[in-house]
């Protein structure tokens, strides 16, 4: 089943923030459901500092630091661009996409079956999400990682619903002798939320605010513009984490990450090399990623590729962790931005070729977003302009198909 309603709605105005693991996204946007492609007005993206980072805690400060940059920014330049084009200073809904490590997507399949045919109700289904939902909480209760973190529910989504083994999409007033809803929610560190909320009541008083996981957007737009693909592995790419989902017959079953991305990479590099860290950054976006290694002595580029190997070996770990007995399905889609997609390609590739033993089929998401949805920013991107943000387009997107936010549930 869809993510996104069928349903057609009203242009809507929206602030888009995307809390990666490592920078902050904030853009405004305008969205039309007649046409094809939202509008985007005004971004920018704010990077935390590019420092050595020893925990998790000085890694959230540094991002709840770079959210606070990024939100000044908006409200000194962005709410005016909102302003001349919408004739709002608040846009209608404030919409905030958490990736990982800062939110988890955890999902939950619950059964309900009887001897005789029984009619498939409202009170029925929403007695299973219920069941679901007290699946989850009560799983987060006992996990230590959840009382030292403050973790708590910000929105859910029901991924599935099979009567008898069959996906249904009306299932009301139909009988039938097994019920099956799957229901994702999505888990959010408590002290972001509470951030968040109160920055938007400073900055954005009468806006709505959705909060989700990356994870579940990613999977809403994957199953859009890529609906014959059933099984995939979906790999989230950001600068301090690579998060993976593992999709099953079209419903998001499992996500997981490593606390390990592109500035992680990048430290390793400058430490070997002498570097600016930014430099080094900047190497693994580059268009031949052998272009990099050729300028390095022997001894460093050893030291480099055993850096990549590391990474490769995280990447296996990941894949070895799918949430049931089978191997990561052999469709894989990459996410990240467009620059760093093709480096990440190779990692990707070597890993599931290890697991699966055979070649795993691959798509970078980006390339597809902008062909199908952007055709400005694709002819941006093809020039080599470099202030396109081509990792904001999975969000804007899913801002603009989420016209009806009819599937979700925010809390």
């Amino acid at each position: 089943m869809s993510l996104f309603s069928s349903r057609k709605g009203n242009a809507r105005s929206g602030v888009l923030i995307d809390i990666g693991s490592g920078s902050v996204l904030i853009a405004a946007i305008t969205s039309n459901p007649n046409e094809t492609e939202p509008t985007i007005l005004w971004s920018h993206r704010e990077h935390a500092p590019l420092r050595n980072i020893d925990t998790i805690e000085q890694s959230a400060k540094a991002v709840l630091t770079a959210l606070v940059n990024a939100l000044l920014k908006f409200d000194s330049e962005g709410r005016r661009t909102l302003q001349d084009t919408t004739g709002q200073a608040n846009p209608d809904l404030v919409q905030c996409c958490i990736a990982a490590p800062w939110s988890y997507t955890v999902t939950k399949s619950i059964n309900f079956s009887q001897d005789e045919p029984f009619l498939i109700t409202e009170s029925v289904i929403a007695e299973l999400v219920s069941t679901a939902e007290r699946k989850i909480a009560g799983e987060l209760d006992q996990t230590d990682s959840a009382t030292q973190l403050g973790l708590t529910i910000v929105a859910r989504a029901t991924m599935d619903l099979l009567a008898n083994g069959y996906r249904i999409k009306n299932p009301y007033d139909q009988k039938a002798l097994t019920l099956s809803v799957a229901l994702a929610s999505v888990v959010t560190q408590k002290y972001l939320v509470d951030e968040l909320t109160n920055l938007k009541e400073k900055l954005f008083p009468s806006s709505e605010l959705h909060e989700l996981s990356h994870m579940l957007a990613f999977y809403g737009i994957s199953d859009e513009i890529l609906p014959l693909v059933s099984d995939k592995c979906l790999i989230d790419i950001t600068d301090e984490a690579t998060e993976i989902g593992v999709v099953r017959e079209g419903s998001l079953r499992y996500a997981t990450h490593t606390p390990f991305g592109a500035f992680s990479l990048a430290r390793e590099i400058a430490n070997i090399t002498n570097l600016p860290l930014y430099e080094a950054y900047k190497h693994l976006h580059h268009a031949d990623p052998d272009h990099f290694l050729s300028t390095l002595s022997s001894s460093e580029r050893a030291e480099v590729e055993m850096v990549f190997q590391a990474y490769v070996k995280r990447l296996m770990g990941l894949f070895h962790e799918t949430g049931d007995d089978l191997s990561i399905p052999k469709d894989i889609i990459i996410h990240g931005d467009l620059e760093s997609e093709t480096l990440f390609t190779r990692f990707v590739e070597k890993a599931a070729m290890a697991v699966l033993k055979s070649p795993p089929r691959i798509t970078m998401m980006t390339p597809v977003i902008l062909k199908s949805t952007f055709p400005t920013y694709l002819k941006l991107a093809k020039s080599g302009d470099t202030g396109v943000d081509t990792g904001m387009l999975l969000s804007a997107l899913f801002f603009h198909k989420q016209n009806a936010q009819s599937t979700f549930e925010y809390f």
